[in-house]
């Protein structure tokens, strides 16, 4: 996307926070036990504002959203709402002056460089490319999401060196719709088979087939946080949200990163070709003709550390 239509914003500078996070040894094997890891107040307050703010600002027109992409709650569409409280969530916001700043915040990619650092074991020498970019915004009434694992939707590998970040931008707790996350899922190695599942028909939105017993009721751990803190995860972890059924918004923001040294997959015949047909199926509808999977990624993706990647 070309970033000719938008304003260009001032940094925003935060005297609030470091610009590094050290993760510990315990913090580190806590990660590679159970395939997430939550780290209390990452991102700062005044950060977390002005992401909310440009939210607003995009959803009223107010600013030019360039490539940004809205999806709609369609039970929501069809019964009246407008504007934000229509909106799920808007992806490809990485080229956003305003967005971008979490992305490419310099205390989270330290982080993130701790838990994907490939083959280096200088933490400055990671390489790291932005491959997917949302801010979800959950309105009343929206439905859950279920579970599933990030991998489905991603024609690249490998797993490992591979990362989500999802920071909580008003308090996440049970009743709005919070993260669960089934611990321990992505040492597994597997990728289940996804697809429409109950309660969920929405295009993109596939959900693991196997649902009772990949994700029992019993081993799902629900995340209660706070504003600014952020979980990060493995993308084989099998995770979900409930529904929101509070009359307030439930709001975040999430960058799932790959190392430098990944690299692109035919995703053919395999359990993924559901959803790349999707996937290239509203690309096409978007003017990417005769676009892949992997030509997508490679369009809504940005280096964002280190020396050019594979990818």
């Amino acid at each position: 996307m070309s970033s000719r239509s938008l304003k260009v914003m001032p940094k925003l500078v935060s005297a609030e926070l470091p610009q590094t996070y050290t993760v510990s040894p315990e913090q580190l094997q806590f990660y590679a036990d159970n395939g997430y890891l939550v780290i209390k107040e990452l991102i700062d307050f005044t950060s977390l504002y002005s992401y909310k703010q440009r939210f607003v600002q995009i959803c009223k027109g107010i600013v030019d959203r360039g490539s940004i992409r809205f999806i709609k709650e369609p039970s929501l569409v069809g019964a009246g709402a407008k504007g934000e409280d229509a909106v799920n969530k808007i992806q490809d916001i990485l080229f956003d002056d305003v967005f971008s700043q979490y992305i490419e915040n310099p205390r989270l990619l330290h982080v993130v460089s701790q838990l994907i650092p490939g083959d280096t074991k200088k933490i400055e020498d990671v390489s790291l490319t932005a491959m997917h970019t949302m801010f979800i915004n959950k309105p009343p009434g929206t439905g859950r999401h279920p579970p599933h694992q990030d991998l489905y939707y991603f024609p690249f590998r490998p797993a490992h060196k591979i990362v989500a970040a999802w920071t909580a931008v008003d308090h996440v707790h049970l009743k709005n719709g919070s993260l669960y996350v089934v611990p321990g899922s992505h040492k597994l190695n597997k990728l289940y088979a996804h697809g429409n599942v109950k309660d969920q028909n929405k295009p993109l939105y596939h959900g693991i087939l196997e649902e009772d017993s990949a994700a029992p009721m019993n081993k799902r751990v629900h995340l209660d946080m706070s504003p600014g803190d952020t979980v990060l995860f493995h993308p084989l972890l099998v995770h979900g949200s409930g529904p929101n059924v509070t009359e307030r918004h439930r709001k975040s923001i999430s960058c799932h990163y790959a190392n430098g040294e990944c690299y692109y997959v035919d995703v053919a015949g395999s359990v993924q070709a559901p959803i790349a047909e999707e996937i290239v199926a509203t690309a096409n509808k978007l003017g990417l003709s005769n676009a892949t999977m992997q030509d997508v990624f490679k369009f809504r993706s940005k280096h964002v550390k280190g020396t050019r990647s594979n990818l």
